[in-house]
């Protein structure tokens, strides 16, 4: 099995996992909250999606963006049709927002090797 086909596996296995995650009903009682706690987790399960879909599908960033940007609108959508779920354009400003500083980090962290190999 290649690299390739492994980083499709495990984007997939993100994928369905975060999908349950964000359809299933959740207790508000369960886990200690602060404000804005369900942004903070749609921004970093954006991040580890992005990780993932890079490493699966090496798309430009401007269509990777807009892919993931349009699971995010499509799972708010849905949560919005459930009646023990709602939806939220604060969640998908978080959705986005993650999935962005992944490929700004990526991108940085290019630049940044690229720099050091020309100073050698």
């Amino acid at each position: 099995m290649t690299p390739k086909n492994v980083a499709r596996i495990i984007f997939l296995l993100v994928l369905i996992g975060l999908s349950a995650a964000f359809l299933m009903q959740v207790s508000n009682n369960t886990l200690p909250r602060f404000q804005h706690l369900d942004k903070v987790v749609h921004f970093g399960a954006f991040f580890v999606l992005a990780l993932t879909f890079h490493r699966a599908f090496p798309l430009p960033f401007w269509l990777a963006l807009l892919i993931l940007t349009g699971y995010g609108l499509a799972i708010e959508y849905i949560q919005g049709l459930l009646p023990y779920r709602s939806s939220s354009w604060g969640d998908l400003v978080a959705d986005a927002a993650g999935a962005a500083s992944y490929y700004a980090f990526t991108w940085w962290r290019y630049r940044y090797q690229q720099r050091r190999q020309a100073n050698r």
